[in-house]
């Protein structure tokens, strides 16, 4: 999809040829949008009027025309972040001569407020940063001027939070694309529940979003068919646009902190690997690589169910993603950006789902990231609602209530919301094994039974159990696992096995699906992310 273009009339210098910038791809867009000013003003001459695709002046008779192209995310509705420095950009081009950067003002008027940026030009691409503006339900409108000439404007345009949800379908998940249908729903239901399960949809005008089309064909931000063009607001009929997951965690955030609008760029892709999404993947270039420079409050990532069929894509997954987390950090210019990621929830269809659990608790610690700031884990192998069996599994209400309240501790610089995570298993006697866990995760370790039923909610996931915790298994240097017997002492647990004197790994949860009635928790009521480590003397 190309960019967007404007087009205006003004008063002509001297023709001078164009400038045309280095970058061919640019160049064919900035070309096509100096044809379509041309056809455009031709048959505004014959029908007397001017050819302009927004409000202009100007009566001089001898005119050219100026051209600008935005990207088709910078749309009516959208939302810009709130509290950072506001940075908009596009293509510029007069067909008489060269662009006059002293001649481009970007302008965002509302509220009581006028903000006016400063503006660069390079190569036919202006770059306009604005002072940062605090949230605001009243919109603002935005304004490119050449002169004293309108070639760009916007009449709605909000100040709040914004987040990039990405990943695979679990995060794209909606009722448009998956249950909009008798086939979709025949398919994405299977016998785990019916469209009368499906949670109710989010009806909030202060949520608004674009998503991103299924196409990688050129390198311009994709805005689906669906958003007719815009932004739309979380109403409605639209809301079976937006993917439960995001839609879910905005209307947390909106019940906190109600007069901020929430901006969210669905670009998550169902049936896709890890490979697609990192620099130089398929999905990458028109999907991540266009929003570059723009601020965000945070991504929001559920992925990695295709990487769990290959164990060589799951043994490469922490690698993959580190660099992903990288290079988004890099794209939305913030090196402690939150990215907030959720790990596999239960389901026995790809044999190495498992290891890929594996590989998002390690990234957690893992020594490429630039930085481990503002990173969280949501662990979800409560969260299912006994719907384990589809791919697409209820309980995005709770996953979005535990990754909003990870995002408000972010904000509110507190530790951030964690269930038990597993740092060290050290043997202390024949088939006997203390298991330690990092730092503010353990306090007040239990045993919780997880309800694994439709009517399990974000406040009513787990209860109480006198059971002893189920799901441990350890092994020697045979690699042969067993059972094992857990009992919680303060914040560590012991381990006990018979069968295995000389224990080497131990293992939590270890399986696609895995079946236990009694699960660890902290006294957060949060729980336990499966794990295998190996075991120090």
């Amino acid at each position: 999809m190309p960019y967007t273009a404007r087009t205006t009339r003004i008063s002509s210098a001297p023709a001078r040829t164009p400038h045309l910038p280095h970058d061919c791809r640019r160049a064919l867009a900035l070309l096509l949008a100096l044809c379509l000013a041309v056809c455009a003003g031709a048959c505004g001459a014959a029908s007397g009027t001017s050819a302009t695709a927004a409000p202009t002046g100007g009566t001089n008779s001898a005119q050219g025309t100026v051209s600008v192209a935005m990207q088709p995310y910078v749309a009516e509705q959208m939302v810009l972040q709130r509290d950072a420095p506001i940075t908009l950009s596009g293509l510029i081009a007069r067909q008489d001569g060269e662009v006059d950067a002293s001649a481009i003002t970007v302008t965002l008027t509302g509220d009581g407020t006028r903000r006016a940026g400063k503006t660069t030009v390079k190569d036919n691409r202006f770059t306009a940063t604005l002072d940062a503006l605090p949230a605001s339900e009243t919109p603002y409108e935005l304004t490119v001027a050449y002169g004293d000439q309108t070639v760009f404007h916007l009449n709605t345009v909000y100040i709040g939070d914004v987040f990039v949800a990405s990943g695979q379908s679990n995060m794209e998940l909606n009722y448009q694309q998956y249950y909009g249908t008798a086939d979709r729903a025949r398919r994405n239901l299977g016998s785990a529940f019916t469209l009368s399960d499906l949670p109710a949809l989010v009806d909030d005008p202060g949520i608004h979003f674009i998503r991103a089309a299924h196409t990688t064909e050129g390198a311009d931000f994709p805005v689906d068919s669906a958003m007719d063009g815009q932004w739309k607001a979380c109403t409605g009929t639209d809301a079976q646009y937006l993917g439960y997951l995001p839609q879910f965690f905005a209307q947390r955030l909106r019940a906190d902190e109600p007069h901020v609008p929430i901006g969210i760029i669905q670009t998550a892709w169902g049936g896709t690997p890890i490979r697609d999404h990192v620099p130089g993947g398929r999905i990458y270039k028109n999907h991540i690589a266009p929003l570059r420079g723009m601020r965000i409050a945070g991504v929001i990532w559920y992925q990695g169910c295709n990487d769990a069929w290959q164990l060589q894509n799951a043994l490469d997954y922490e690698a993959r993603f580190s660099t992903l987390i990288n290079d988004y950090r890099t794209v939305f210019e913030d090196p402690q950006m939150p990215f907030l990621y959720v790990q596999l929830a239960r389901w026995g269809g790809a044999q190495y789902t498992q290891y890929v659990r594996q590989a998002q608790l390690d990234t957690l610690t893992d020594p490429n990231l630039k930085n481990t700031a503002n990173l969280a884990m949501t662990v979800t192998i409560d969260t299912d609602k006994g719907t384990s069996s589809v791919i697409h599994p209820l309980g995005k209400d709770i996953i979005a209530a535990r990754m909003a309240s990870q995002w408000r501790a972010i904000r509110a610089h507190k530790a951030i919301p964690s269930g038990p995570l597993a740092a060290a298993a050290r043997r202390t006697g024949d088939g006997t094994v203390q298991l330690t866990f990092q730092s503010d995760t353990a306090q007040g370790l239990r045993a919780m039974k997880p309800d694994y039923s439709l009517s399990a909610s974000a406040d009513a996931v787990a209860t109480a159990t006198s059971q002893p915790v189920e799901g441990f298994e350890v092994a020697d240097s045979s690699g042969e696992f067993h059972k094992a017997t857990a009992s919680i002492n303060g914040d560590t647990v012991i381990l006990r096995c018979p069968q295995v004197r000389a224990i080497s790994q131990v293992r939590y949860l270890w399986a696609g699906e895995p079946h236990s009635d009694s699960l660890l928790y902290n006294a957060s009521a949060l729980p336990a992310s499966p794990f295998i480590l190996a075991v120090s003397r």
